[in-house]
């Protein structure tokens, strides 16, 4: 039986494994989809022994550094490796969650003359089944194949729960407890959530007193009796509250790796301030707090639910209460039934009473909750039928014929569970395996890198701090890329960069839409002029650049070049006004084949990718603009020029332009 119980093991978790493994992040983080929104970050600290925004989560960081080292001699590259930790902290919380399944079910009930054969291998698929769907469901499939804390945060769950439920003494349960979940707490203060579940399940052990502490005192030394009856409650808190808050010392990576000058340290946790702002996690604190209207409460309500409907579908929710509330009838099943439903139940009404945003650490309680009522449930409905036929072969049959027929029927029920359970994983992963696969092979972060390589020798790139941000780090950082490009965030220091470095400062086109023009003078204390300092980038200059006004009025090409490159040609001009425009015109790039006819084209709302409008002009500055079009063999010329669209639909031409496309093959 125990071969069998690792055969099956082994099984559910091959198949998990083949899953997560299909969807499992190899390239620098793109996708600003909330699962992923730090996972770039992570991937850059694990790769340097650095730290993580706050809490700072230290101990993932510091067993994630050596994971990810090890990985990358053993020829994981850079990307692959971070996610590779997070697979192998979940593969290793789903096998703590068969074991705990399996001991859940032990002894198994001997119903009637059912060989207890028969009852282990019930036990052990039905821990399979419901390992299976749970390490299908989309929040936990998500952090098998990203860089992110919680399959972590996880693993360390489980692992309370299979020393808080198991039935057999523990030497020191409490202690270890005390002392795991304290480590887990100060990791990810979520599972702290856990610790009312944990106490109901172990207030036995909390609160045991020696024989000899329990007889009545006598009337003068009541006060002292009393003491040295609960003395020994009072130690035990003393010490578990002692060993938890042992988890604080993981805290001091953070100085240190600092202090060291590690490469990529988020804050300052060399600083008094900045240490206790990473602890507290005080960045996070808008995320905190009860809604304050009605409405409010109710979009969170929608919120959180919505996302577990996702994760486990409503029949899940249903079943796995039912399955939950069931159990509490059975003394053999309420200690699980209420120790998961107390941690489902507190991590569900903080998330939405107290939590205005998802966080997966709150989320994954619940499921991992409903799931367990699966598993009561489904072992109950198989007690159920076990139990009906067993009355009626026995009336009827001798006792070595009814073993026989028994084990037989009993494989029915089991044949009916494993559809159910094979439906089910095939509609989460046609649900989620697409999703997640979207998500971890996003190209946003690749195609960053590669605008950063347009960025001109010497120049500062500002990119907001987030996933495109990282990418373009881990490119400088892991890859040895970009080494003459300065990256800095929104928070950098402009001025100096500009006015005592005297440094060319770019960004990306996209970032006008958190960062416009207003944002760039108010940083700069100046106006500022924008031009194209490349495919999609912007220079911000602090000063026009000038021509000689032509005595022609209107708008005139001062320059123009053609620039071919493997996979595009540019069209580069240079604008320049006689006067300030009295309106905007729109920009038509067209790209044609020696017909005429076009092929492709590269049409903006105004010069600069839309925002450099001719009415921002000065008269007879230099507007500096660029254009890519893809490089076809078929390309002959590029018409382009000034439009407007009139009032009834039409458009006109104001300026227009033609230049021929020659590229050496």
């Amino acid at each position: 039986m125990a071969t069998l119980k690792r055969i099956i093991d082994l099984i559910v978790l091959a198949i998990l494994l083949v899953a997560y493994l299909s969807t499992l992040q190899t390239i620098p983080n793109g996708s600003e989809h909330y699962y992923m929104i730090d996972v770039g970050e992570t991937q850059n600290v694990l790769n340097q022994w650095g730290t993580l925004h706050a809490t700072g989560y230290p101990l993932y960081v510091m067993v994630g550094n050596i994971l990810v080292a090890g990985l990358r001699a053993l020829g994981i590259t850079a990307a692959t490796a971070p996610g590779l930790t997070s697979l192998i902290y979940g593969m290793i919380a789903l096998a703590l969650m068969y074991m705990l399944a399996v001991h859940v079910q032990e002894p198994a009930p001997q119903l009637a003359n059912i060989n207890e054969g028969t009852s282990k291998i019930q036990v052990y698929v039905l821990a399979g089944g419901m390992v299976l769907l749970y390490g299908l469901t989309r929040t936990v499939w998500v952090h098998e194949s990203i860089a992110e804390v919680y399959s972590f945060g996880l693993m360390i769950l489980v692992a309370l729960f299979l020393i808080a439920l198991w039935r057999e003494p523990i030497r020191g349960r409490v202690y270890w407890l005390a002392l795991l979940g304290g480590i887990g707490a100060f990791h990810h203060r979520a599972i702290a959530m856990a610790a009312p579940a944990l106490i109901y399940a172990v207030c036995g052990e909390i609160i045991a007193f020696t024989p000899n502490l329990r007889r009545p005192s006598a009337a003068g030394q009541a006060g002292k009796n009393r003491f040295k009856e609960y003395w020994p409650v009072v130690r035990r808190v003393a010490i578990c509250l002692v060993l938890g808050l042992l988890g604080f010392l993981q805290y001091l990576y953070l100085p240190l790796r600092a202090n060291a000058g590690a490469k990529w340290v988020y804050g300052e946790p060399g600083t008094w301030n900045g240490f206790w702002d990473q602890f507290l996690g005080r960045e996070a604190s808008r995320f905190i707090g009860t809604p304050t209207t009605n409405a409010g409460l109710i979009a969170n309500f929608n919120l959180v639910n919505n996302v577990l409907i996702t994760d486990v579908t409503l029949a899940g929710i249903l079943l796995g209460l039912i399955g939950l509330i069931i159990a509490l009838w059975n003394p053999a099943r309420r200690k699980v039934a209420v120790t998961m439903l107390i941690s489902g139940g507190v991590a569900y009404g903080f998330h939405v009473l107290y939590y205005t945003d998802i966080l997966s650490a709150l989320i994954l309680p619940v499921t991992l909750a409903l799931a367990f009522g699966w598993l009561l449930l489904a072992e109950r409905v198989i007690q159920l039928f076990n139990h009906t036929d067993t009355v009626k072969i026995q009336e009827n049959l001798t006792a070595e014929t009814s073993n026989r027929k028994l084990a037989r029927r009993s494989i029915a029920p089991m044949v009916v569970l494993g559809i159910v359970v094979a439906v089910s994983a095939g509609y989460l992963i046609a649900q989620n395996q697409p999703f997640i696969r979207e998500m971890t092979t996003n190209p946003t972060g690749l195609e960053t890198i590669e605008l950063a390589k347009g960025v001109p020798d010497g120049a500062v790139l500002m990119l907001d701090w987030g996933p495109r941000y990282y990418a373009v780090a881990f490119a400088q950082d892991l890859l040895g890329e970009l080494p003459t490009v300065t990256l800095v965030t929104h928070k950098a220091d402009f001025k100096r960069l500009v006015n005592t470095d005297r440094r060319e400062l770019v960004t990306a086109d996209f970032t006008f839409y958190n960062r416009p023009v207003s944002w760039w003078e108010e940083q700069l204390g100046r106006p500022v002029y924008l031009q194209s300092a490349g495919s999609h980038l912007v220079e911000i200059g602090i000063s026009p650049i000038m021509a000689t006004v032509q005595d022609k009025p209107g708008v005139v090409v001062n320059s123009e070049s053609i620039v071919c490159k493997p996979t595009m040609i540019e069209l580069q001009v240079n604008w320049v006004a006689t006067g300030t425009p009295d309106h905007d015109l729109s920009v038509y790039v067209h790209l044609l084949d020696k017909d005429g006819a076009m092929i492709a084209q590269a049409d903006e709302s105004a010069p600069v990718y839309g925002w450099r409008p001719l009415t921002s002009w000065l008269a007879g500055e230099v507007v500096h603009d660029v254009y890519a079009l893809p490089r076809l063999s078929n390309a002959d010329s590029i018409a382009y020029g000034l439009y407007r669209q009139l009032s009834d639909g039409s458009f006109d031409n104001e300026y227009t332009f033609n230049t021929a496309v020659k590229c050496d093959e």
